[in-house]
């Protein structure tokens, strides 16, 4: 794509298929990507497909077998990222305040602690976060964590921002809520969002496209745009253009999940 910011591009990623048989087994097949500067995606595909080894290696966390990955036409590992694993309550250092957890990328970058804790300040109030920043994380409920997380990966203004199935550990209602949040937060910043999801609804939901994968050896099923206006309300979920999409994914996905 000639506007790509985010390119990926004939990846393959192979793994042994465990400790006892070292035989090469092919998860990522051929994979290309392209997204556009500013452009919410998610990814979308089976368990154990490779989306999270997808991430890895847009984000130079693990080399790819072949193929190359650029984020505006630089190598990943210059590039400046923002991630919030699945399992981001381990991600928070449990004896730092929260406003310090936040911060901690830029103390990384020696920045003193006066600066960061008013950038942090500064942030919270741009994207609405409320947030008990002088509690540590064990004192934060569920939803308090992950705002947490959201605004460290966000505070040194990255160039992507990536998400690996974010709301998995959530109930239903704060699931709910921080979708809509995130994509709140997504209108302020308009950083590049590559989102991963196992929920089709979710994956629809959130996305200005969806990327469909396929089990493995996994490739690109399909790229669908999804054409509904922002911000998006549960009332979109129900039209009918809404339903067609989820069933086009869900076409694509039976035999594979279940």
């Amino acid at each position: 794509m000639k506007n790509a910011f985010v390119c990926i591009e004939g990846v393959r990623k192979s793994y042994p298929n465990n400790q006892k048989d070292k035989t090469p087994q092919l998860v990522l097949d051929d994979i290309s990507i392209d997204v556009k500067k500013g452009e919410f995606v998610t990814i979308f595909g089976p368990n154990g497909c490779g989306k999270t080894t997808l991430l890895n290696i847009a984000a130079g966390l693990i080399k790819q077998d072949a193929g190359r990955v650029s984020i505006n036409q630089k190598s990943p590992l210059k590039a400046i990222f923002g991630y919030v694993f699945q399992n981001y309550p381990e991600s928070l250092l449990p004896w730092k305040r929260t406003i310090d957890n936040i911060a901690f990328p830029l103390e990384l970058k020696g920045k003193d602690k006066e600066e960061r804790r008013k950038k942090v300040r500064g942030l919270l109030d741009f994207l609405g976060l409320h947030i008990p920043i002088n509690n540590y994380p064990y004192q934060l409920s569920g939803g308090q964590q992950q705002m947490a997380v959201i605004a460290r990966s966000l505070i040194h203004d990255p160039d992507v921002l990536l998400m690996d199935e974010p709301f998995s550990a959530l109930n239903f209602q704060t699931r709910l809520y921080m979708q809509d949040k995130i994509q709140e937060i997504w209108s302020k910043t308009k950083v590049t969002l590559l989102f991963v999801s196992h929920e089709i609804e979710e994956a629809i939901y959130m996305a200005d496209r969806v990327i469909v994968l396929t089990d493995k050896p996994t490739h690109v099923a399909k790229s669908l745009i999804v054409p509904f206006p922002r911000p998006r309300t549960r009332d979109m979920t129900l039209c009918q253009t809404f339903i067609e999409l989820k069933k086009e994914i869900f076409k694509m996905m039976e035999g594979v999940i279940g």
